[in-house]
């Protein structure tokens, strides 16, 4: 923020990397949303629980999307990879302890596909610190795989989205051809669950770690930087960045923040399929972080409470038209407010500033050393007047 001195001299002040209306607003949605089960429904409960996985999961989208240009369609996969991990995780602690209607002591679907025990390479999943360590690791490094055979190859854009959703798609019929090891087309449920007010209270301790985690990021140098990569990525490389290792950087980052939101949502709902790792969820995403501000921080978080409270409304208020209803409004806030809800009110406060301190300044410089050269270019273009009257400020006759 620019400031104005009194002698019209100028003093740049830097924005807080977290006001404190900022502080005051995330501590008092935090506090409802944390202390609602103690008074709500355990129908909206859960729903306050999944929206805050999805939240986290779109704002990673918001973080290659918007701060990076990096459009991806495949986002799901490190989603839908962070909740197997998880689910398949509780799935086999939950058969080894209780078992099944046919008295084995492994998972029921894969009694169905003709095993007799968990296979070697899955039984390490037994220990849910195991099962952690792999969604913050494996999702990773398939995300840095994926971005240096891309970006290092210069490949971005619309090339870069297709590739991502052929990789959703692909993980979606490997998921459903092993369903002896992935519970197939009808997915892993029937384990046990951390559907409570003190898992809730997890998932928002960890919602607001990547919220401070991500603005911190895009308020560093490494986020001016990817700024100016998704402006223009030939200059940036031209001034001696290395574009393709910023990309591969914050595209890590974000895969691990989805992952993470999986298997948060994979412990929440009790429920994984297919569908989690799709391109169907990868595009909602997308759509969430658009509504709410792809290049803010908080924005994800709004489109997503926002655009999934309406979907469950309006499902069942107009279930015959809810579906148009929500396509017409994703297609209002693209054509009215391309930069998002978020990213529009930003935009608005900004100018507002920038006008203030343009007139601010004005004043400055007319009151400063200025005033002298103002006068004098009144002096040539005022007619009535001559030239050492105006530079004087004499208002009698010419001698």
């Amino acid at each position: 923020m620019t400031t104005v001195a009194a002698a019209g001299r100028f003093n740049l002040r830097r924005e807080p990397m977290f006001p404190l209306w900022s502080i005051a607003g995330v501590a008092a949605v935090v506090a409802i949303l944390a202390t609602y089960p103690l008074y709500g429904t355990e129908y909206v409960m859960n729903l306050l629980g999944m929206f805050v996985c999805f939240s986290i999961f779109a704002l990673s989208i918001s973080l290659i999307w918007g701060f990076a240009g990096i459009l991806s369609l495949g986002q799901a996969i490190y989603f839908g990879m962070g909740a197997y991990f998880i689910a398949l995780s509780l799935k086999l602690s939950y058969a080894a302890e209780n078992p099944t209607r046919y008295g084995g002591t492994i998972p029921d679907y894969m009694e169905w596909n003709g095993l007799t025990e968990v296979p070697t390479i899955m039984a390490p999943l037994m220990h849910i610190e195991v099962a952690i360590v792999c969604l913050l690791f494996f999702p990773t490094l398939l995300a840095f795989i994926f971005g240096v055979i891309t970006f290092k190859r210069h490949i971005y854009g619309v090339y870069c989205a297709v590739i991502t959703l052929a990789e959703a798609l692909i993980l979606q019929e490997f998921i459903i051809e092993y369903q002896a090891y992935t519970g197939g087309f009808n997915g892993i449920t029937d384990y046990e669950t951390y559907n409570n007010m003190y898992f809730l209270w997890v998932i928002l301790g960890v919602a607001v770690l990547l919220f401070a985690a991500s603005r911190l990021l895009t308020h560093s140098r490494i986020g001016t930087v990817l700024k100016s990569v998704r402006d223009n990525d030939v200059r940036a490389e031209f001034n001696g960045y290395e574009v393709a290792n910023y990309r591969i950087f914050v595209f890590c980052f974000a895969s691990m923040m989805a992952a993470i939101a999986g298997g948060l949502y994979a412990a929440w709902m009790g429920i994984v399929s297919h569908l989690d790792t799709g391109p169907i969820l990868s595009i909602e995403g997308v759509i969430w972080a658009a509504v709410g501000g792809r290049a803010t921080v908080i924005g994800p978080f709004i489109g997503t409470f926002l655009v999934k409270g309406a979907e469950f409304f309006l499902s069942e208020q107009l279930a015959w038209a809810w579906q148009l209803v929500m396509g017409l409004l994703f297609i209002f806030v693209v054509k009215f407010m391309p930069d998002g809800i978020m990213g529009t009110i930003g935009k608005s406060i900004a100018m507002g500033r920038q006008r203030a301190a343009y007139a601010e300044s004005e004043d400055a410089f007319q009151s400063g050393p200025m005033a002298v050269i103002t006068r004098l270019r009144s002096a040539f273009t005022d007619g009535n007047r001559g030239f050492m009257d105006n530079l004087l400020g004499r208002s009698g006759r010419r001698d």
